[in-house]
C-alpha cells in the first residue's frame, strides 16, 4: 500500500484541525539501523560482559592475576586481541559507508582537482533546504551512539569506547567529505564538515551524561518521497524529518505518574519537494510515545536497559521515530 505525503496531510487536515495535526506512519526502517543495535546482543555473546557492557570490569572481578615468562596479564587487563577487535569494528563501518558511497555518491567518478563549495545552511534557496545538514549531523550522532556499545562489548572501557566511537565516526565522514572534494558530482562542503563535528559532539555529550540522555533524543523519521522509486534514507532528503525529543520519563517527578511518563514532546524540521516539485520547509511540534518505557513496563517489570536485547531495542527507539507520533506542521515558506 502506498502513501502520498500531501494526500495524507489533506485527510488529517480535514479530519482533525485546520492546523493540520497529522499522524504519520513510517513504512520502512533502514536495515542498517536495525542491524547495528542487534550486533550489541551478538557481541555480548562473543565478548562476555556484565550488565553495563564493560568487559574489563568482569575480568577485574573474576580473573586472577597470571604471570608467566611470556605474558603478564593482570586483573582488569583488556583482551590481548583488543586492537584487532577495534580494527574490525572500524573496518566494517568504513566499508559499509564506502560501498554505499560508491553506489550512490561517486558513480560519475573523480576529477583531478580538489574543489570546495559554500552550500549555505537552511535557506530556501539552498540545494536541500538544510535537510542535508541535519542529515550529516544525525549520521555522525548515530554513529557515536551505535559504535560506543560495540566498542564496549569488544572489551574497551567506557571512556575509551566513547572516544573510539567519536573519532572513528568523525574520521569516516571527514574522509567522505574529502572524497567528495575530488568527485565530479560533489564538492567539499565546510558546512557538511561542521555538521559532522557537531553530530559527533552531541553523541559524546549524551553518552557521557546519562541523566541528560534519559531526557533527550535526536531521531529521524523517514518515509520515501512519492516521486522517488528507490529506498534511500541517506540521500532522499525530501523524505526525512529530524526530531529533537524530550522525554517525560527523564524527569523524576513525572516518572512517578503512570500515564505521563509514557509521553514525549517533539520539535522537528523537514523539507519537501526539493527532489522535484514545489519546495517548502516545515517545522513540527507534537507528542509521541516513549516506546522504551512501554517495553520496560510491559516486558521487563519496569526495568530499563536490563538485557542486551533490551539495550539494543532502546537504542533503536532513541534513533528512529516510529509511527507513535502526532504533531502539528507549520510551513516556513
Amino acid at each position: 500500500m502506498k502513501f502520498d505525503a500531501e494526500a495524507e496531510s489533506d485527510i488529517m487536515h480535514n479530519f482533525l484541525h485546520p492546523a493540520a495535526i497529522r499522524v504519520r506512519h513510517m513504512r520502512l526502517i533502514l536495515s542498517f539501523f536495525c542491524l547495528l543495535p542487534i550486533q550489541t546482543a551478538v557481541a555480548d555473546d562473543l565478548f562476555p560482559a556484565d550488565d553495563a557492557g564493560l568487559y574489563y570490569r568482569t575480568l577485574a572481578a573474576a580473573a586472577p592475576a597470571t604471570i608467566t615468562e611470556d605474558t603478564m596479564v593482570m586483573p582488569g587487563d583488556p583482551p590481548q586481541n583488543l586492537r584487532l577487535r577495534n580494527s574490525l569494528i572500524i573496518g566494517v563501518g568504513a566499508t559499509l559507508v564506502a560501498v554505499y558511497g560508491a553506489q550512490n555518491w561517486w558513480q560519475s567518478g573523480f576529477g583531478g582537482s580538489f574543489d570546495t563549495a559554500n552550500e549555505g545552511w537552511f535557506g530556501s534557496d539552498t540545494q536541500y533546504g538544510g535537510a542535508d545538514k541535519l542529515g550529516h549531523l544525525y549520521s555522525n550522532y548515530a554513529g557515536v551512539r551505535l559504535l560506543t556499545p560495540l566498542f564496549e562489548s569488544a572489551g574497551n572501557g567506557r571512556d575509551a569506547s566513547v572516544s573510539l566511537a567519536a573519532w572513528s565516526t568523525l574520521g569516516i565522514y571527514t574522509a567522505v567529505e574529502v572524497v567528495d572534494g575530488y568527485s565530479r558530482n560533489w564538492k567539499f562542503s565546510p558546512q557538511d564538515a561542521i555538521a559532522n563535528a557537531a553530530g559527533a559532539l552531541l553523541g559524546v555529550v549524551l553518552e557521557t551524561h546519562p541523566d541528560l540522555d534519559e531526557i533527550i533524543d535526536f531521531r529521524v523519521d523517514y518515509r520515501r518521497s512519492p516521486r522517488t522509486s528507490s529506498f534511500d534514507p541517506f540521500g532522499d532528503y525530501s523524505a526525512q524529518t529530524y526530531l529533537f525529543v524530550v522525554k517525560a520519563n527523564g524527569f523524576a517527578p513525572l516518572r512517578e505518574y503512570r500515564i505521563l511518563r509514557y509521553f514525549e514532546a517533539a520539535l522537528g524540521y523537514g523539507t519537501r519537494g526539493y527532489d522535484s516539485g514545489e519546495r517548502h520547509r516545515d517545522a513540527y511540534a507534537g507528542l509521541s510515545l516513549n516506546l522504551s518505557r512501554l517495553l520496560a513496563d510491559g516486558a521487563y517489570d519496569g526495568r530499563m536497559h536490563s538485557t542486551a536485547f533490551q539495550r539494543g531495542t532502546d537504542r533503536l527507539f532513541e534513533l528512529v521515530q516510529f509511527p507513535a507520533i502526532a504533531y502539528e506542521r507549520r510551513s516556513l515558506d
